[in-house]
């Protein structure tokens, strides 16, 4: 498990780690980004496995829906190199162009009294270029990508169980909260002792309905992530 910090830690934070998402949580993914991701995944598949266009989507969500990753099926299934397939699945032209974010992002991030902390299963190359573009690398103290979710030799991306004690420890957190816009994965740092807070911006198609089971709060802007006491 790798903490690639980016700056100093600040000296006091009383322990207080933020995990912060990124599609979807700091900033909208879900016009062209997201789609155009998962487009590049089903035509990765379609081309590695052999598959018509309708089977490869099929199996692209049922991989994601069982794993939690796509790339987690790929490799288990399929022994495919996980390099190549985040490198062939997350190419943008002009990313630039289709990145969007609320203009109050950067400063409600940097106003977070604590740790802040990437936590993302893009790979490092895409987080880092799309948090540049933003206006949002400067404020992480670390970043966390799917590369660095390595455990014992094993891929272990969110949601998987082992993550969670062992990005604690690395961390050396006392209080933590997850910032998230996909439940499996707040559901699954609850269960490790993880504070949860679900982010579902209005107008993306995310339910209306209440948080349920261990998430503890739900919020519709980033900016409210400063109300939130843990």
């Amino acid at each position: 498990m790798r903490i690639r910090y980016l700056r100093r830690p600040p000296a006091r934070t009383a322990g207080r780690v933020y995990l912060l998402d990124l599609d979807n949580t700091l900033h909208e993914a879900s016009t062209f980004i997201l789609p155009e991701i998962n487009r590049q995944m089903t035509h990765y598949l379609a081309r590695k496995l052999n598959l018509s266009h309708e089977a490869a989507s099929a199996a692209r969500t049922h991989y994601w829906q069982r794993y939690g990753a796509t790339l987690l099926g790929m490799m288990r299934h399929h022994g495919i190199n996980p390099h190549e397939f985040l490198a062939q699945t997350h190419r943008f032209d002009d990313l630039k162009a289709v990145s969007r974010r609320h203009a109050s992002v950067p400063h409600r991030l940097s106003r977070l009294n604590g740790l802040r902390v990437l936590l993302t299963n893009a790979p490092r190359a895409y987080a880092t270029e799309v948090s540049k573009i933003l206006g949002l690398h400067r404020h992480y103290h670390a970043l966390v990508s799917i590369e660095d979710m390595v455990i014992h030799g094993a891929w272990r991306p969110k949601p998987t169980p082992m993550l969670w004690p062992h990005l604690k420890a690395a961390l050396k957190a006392k209080r933590v909260l997850l910032v998230d816009d996909t439940l499996g994965h707040l559901h699954e740092a609850a269960r490790h002792g993880i504070q949860t807070c679900w982010i579902t911006s209005p107008g993306l198609g995310f339910p209306a309905h209440k948080p349920t089971g261990r998430v503890r709060s739900r919020i519709r802007r980033f900016d409210q992530v400063k109300r939130l006491a843990f």
